[in-house]
């Protein structure tokens, strides 16, 4: 099974907020271990960066949410390349990328800060969770 986790980079620090994450670190695990297989580039964080340059104020804007925000994260979904992992470990994420994940059949597992900093550590705490 893969299990897809958003970080910030090597480090694999967990990064809160799953849309703007840098990375997805992708993980496979065996039922007993998980083995890294890589990071992969989140596509929707880097056209969020772009966007944040043309914003004077520095401010995003607020998508709401529609079939088209969800077509467009799925999009996202796919080009990150998580469409296959069978789980997304979060701290938070927004409406539009969960329906994009639930669309794709990725299972969301929400975490709290107090679960960890680093990926491995935060899946070692879902291990049981996982199916």
């Amino acid at each position: 099974m893969k299990v897809a986790v958003p970080v910030s980079g090597e480090n694999l620090e967990i990064f809160t907020r799953t849309g703007r994450a840098p990375f997805f670190a992708i993980f496979e695990f065996d039922g007993n271990e998980f083995k890294l297989l890589g990071l992969n580039e989140n596509t929707h964080a880097h056209e969020h960066d772009e966007e944040e340059h043309k914003h004077e104020n520095g401010h995003g804007h607020q998508e709401e949410h529609t079939a088209d925000e969800v077509e467009h994260h799925h999009k996202h979904v796919k080009a990150s390349k998580i469409e296959d992992c069978d789980y997304l470990i979060v701290r938070a994420v927004g409406p539009n990328m969960e329906d994009a994940l639930k669309l794709a059949g990725v299972k969301v597992i929400k975490v709290r800060k107090k679960d960890g900093e680093n990926a491995l550590e935060v899946l070692e705490k879902v291990k049981g969770e996982l199916k």
